[in-house]
């Protein structure tokens, strides 16, 4: 269970920052891994994020401030801390970090509009062009993304209980999904595609929009050098899709929730980041796997987030159709 920031704890954080204390009740900030709050002072609205211990290392949080003030200066719209008393833009007390941002108007992305699909993929590629110039500092060496092995191990910790939910059929379509993924994206091929900086967790719960326009882009904790195609993945995957109902960060039932791909979403992302940043023919080929490769590991991620006797229904939840619906696609992106 999820640490939430206590009253005491607030305090002890703010007398390290020039904002005054909060003049109204912090609100919740929202999210799946680290304890956020809203908070309002004389001085404004901020937003104060204490980092998931996974996330916490000092070189961690040094690479991403350095992300962060690299992206700034060519304005793209991601946040950029608060300064401590200290002179540092994030906060050690004992084993936590903290970080407070300014906090970024703007509303969440309304998945029915085709102009904020569009503006999603610009976005990404703005900051892809930002991050080619970014010489990343050390201590932020992390693997592949979404590797089928680990895929694979997590599908044969639970086949057991696959095979009391599953048909025999569809057991054995997930289990020659990840093979496919295996086979067809070993590590020489993912390490021999074009990298840079991704954000790693490009999603509607880490963005905000104001009059259909990116107006914040949220939450690096994910962002280290990968192939770049892993982003557009999660734009296919989490903007292109098509779902039941909105994304809500905080909820990882609704983060994950099943999607349909969409040829007509995913061209109008696609298009609108293509206006500007080309993709070789390597990264086109590849794309499919990787949304095939993202889709299948933050169900099996995800399962840790869940309570025990739920995770199987969470993880099978509307699980096939995407990969059956992309079987007849992925030649069309």
């Amino acid at each position: 269970m999820k640490r939430t920031i206590s009253t005491y704890e607030l305090e002890a954080v703010l007398r390290h920052y020039d904002v005054g204390p909060p003049v109204e009740p912090p609100e919740s900030g929202g999210g799946t891994a680290n304890a956020n709050l809203k908070i309002t002072t004389a001085s404004g609205t901020y937003f104060l994020k204490r980092r998931n211990p996974k996330y916490a290392q000092e070189s961690f949080v040094a690479f991403d401030h350095a992300l962060m003030e690299h992206m700034a200066q060519y304005d793209v719209k991601t946040p950029l801390a608060v300064i401590t008393r200290e002179g540092k833009r994030w906060l050690r007390i004992h084993e936590d970090v903290y970080e407070l941002f300014p906090y970024h108007d703007g509303g969440p992305h309304d998945r029915n509009s085709f102009s904020e699909i569009a503006a999603a993929g610009s976005a990404l590629a703005k900051y892809h062009r930002a991050g080619r110039s970014f010489r990343a500092p050390p201590g932020k060496q992390w693997p592949r993304y979404d590797d089928p092995r680990l895929i694979r191990e997590g599908i044969e910790a639970i086949r057991a209980d696959l095979g009391e939910r599953l048909s025999a059929e569809d057991v054995q379509y997930l289990v020659e999904n990840v093979a496919a993924l295996e086979r067809e994206l070993p590590d020489e091929r993912y390490r021999g595609l074009p990298k840079l900086v991704v954000h790693g967790d490009y999603h509607p719960g880490n963005m905000k929009f104001l009059d259909s326009e990116v107006s914040g882009i949220f939450d690096l904790d994910w962002a280290t050098v990968q192939p770049r195609v892993r982003d557009l993945a999660d734009g296919i995957f989490l903007f292109a899709g098509e779902r039941a109902s909105d994304i809500d960060a905080s909820d990882i039932f609704s983060l994950t929730q099943t999607w349909q791909p969409s040829i007509e979403r995913g061209r109008t992302f696609l298009g609108a980041y293509l206006a500007t940043e080309m993709l070789s023919d390597e990264e086109l080929e590849a794309l499919p796997l990787f949304v095939r490769a993202r889709w299948l590991y933050c169900r099996v991620a995800g399962m840790v987030k869940v309570l025990r006797e739920r995770r199987i229904e969470y993880f099978l939840a509307g699980l096939l159709q995407p990969l059956r619906m992309l079987d007849g696609m992925e030649r069309l992106f």
